[in-house]
């Protein structure tokens, strides 16, 4: 595959990931609403052919994922082969570490299908999705994208194979997660802070993407 087809296709990965990710998060919060675990069981029994498809969405994700961790490695190692090793398994670990919530979704999706409100073994099932609603089962992809895409904005800023300002966009926003991710994930940061912080990364990803399917890389001025 030549230069240029390889950032077509890092291009589209992105944009399709972005697409798949944002539509898997509203459809996600609409089988999941509730105000506790019974309500919360009860939706997702109603909705459980959007619950289908976001399981579909989410094997898209990891897709994209590996495609990025491949494609992106090729554009970026003639400027420092070792680093784009570290970015690429930093985001395949990524594409892998998505099938831990997917399989938590599965699981709830089984449960609520058999739950049974007057049923006695209903309390056990509401224990178990209980536990898996509230378990953090995307936190290790979470870091690995981002220490992944950190990298790699590196990589690209490094080799001025993008506009500079783009790529010290990519730097500054996943940078910014580099940082909060972790401290999250040792429960020293709110949760609210980190989610917001993921939209500032679409003003990177989005041009990005753009940019790699019109101009792929090394056509900065």
């Amino acid at each position: 595959m030549t230069q240029r087809a390889e950032g077509k296709l890092a291009g589209y990965a992105y944009l399709a990931y972005i697409v798949f990710a944002m539509s898997a998060a509203v459809l996600s919060g609409k089988t999941t609403a509730g105000a506790d675990t019974s309500q919360m069981l009860s939706t997702l029994r109603r909705t459980i052919a959007i619950a289908q498809v976001t399981v579909l969405l989410d094997l898209l994700q990891i897709v994209c994922a590996v495609v990025l961790a491949v494609t992106l490695y090729r554009l970026s190692r003639t400027v420092d082969v070792t680093v784009a090793l570290l970015a690429m398994a930093f985001r395949f670990g990524e594409g892998l570490a998505g099938f831990v919530p997917l399989l938590g979704k599965l699981e709830l999706m089984k449960l609520a299908t058999a739950w049974n409100p007057l049923c006695a073994s209903s309390a056990g099932c509401l224990a178990i999705a209980g536990e898996i609603f509230n378990r953090p089962d995307d936190l290790f992809g979470q870091f690995c994208f981002v220490v992944g895409g950190f990298l790699f904005a590196y990589l690209l800023l490094a080799g001025r194979l993008i506009p500079r300002w783009m790529a010290w966009t990519g730097v500054v926003t996943i940078g910014l997660q580099l940082v909060c991710v972790p401290l999250y994930v040792a429960t020293l940061l709110p949760g609210r802070v980190v989610n917001w912080l993921w939209f500032p990364i679409l003003l990177y990803e989005v041009p990005l993407g753009v940019w790699l399917i019109r101009k792929g890389v090394g056509a900065t001025a």
